[in-house]
């Protein structure tokens, strides 16, 4: 598959925001800018880009504090004065 050059500084851009790599976002906006986007264009990019950003980041944080918040079974080692009764089983 190939991609053309806007396509890819696009895609470049999203992925700095994305990843919060300021050096390759201040790379990517100045090859954006060089190649013939617009401000306009790539300031929209960057929204769309941090958008998507804090959608998993939201779910992510949802799922783990449920997970953290559900009881942890432990395991149970069976004794004569453990009380469980299930060394009688």
């Amino acid at each position: 598959m190939s991609l053309d050059h806007r396509t890819t500084i696009v895609a470049q851009i999203s992925a700095a925001v994305a990843c919060n790599a300021l050096a390759a976002l201040r790379l990517a906006i100045t090859e954006g800018l060089d190649a013939g986007l617009t401000k306009a264009e790539i300031q929209e990019v960057i929204s769309l880009a941090k958008d998507v950003q804090q959608q998993p980041i939201s779910h992510v944080s949802h799922l783990t504090n449920q997970i953290l918040r559900e009881p942890q079974k432990k395991t149970h080692e069976h004794s004569a004065h453990c009380g469980c009764g299930g060394h009688h089983a």
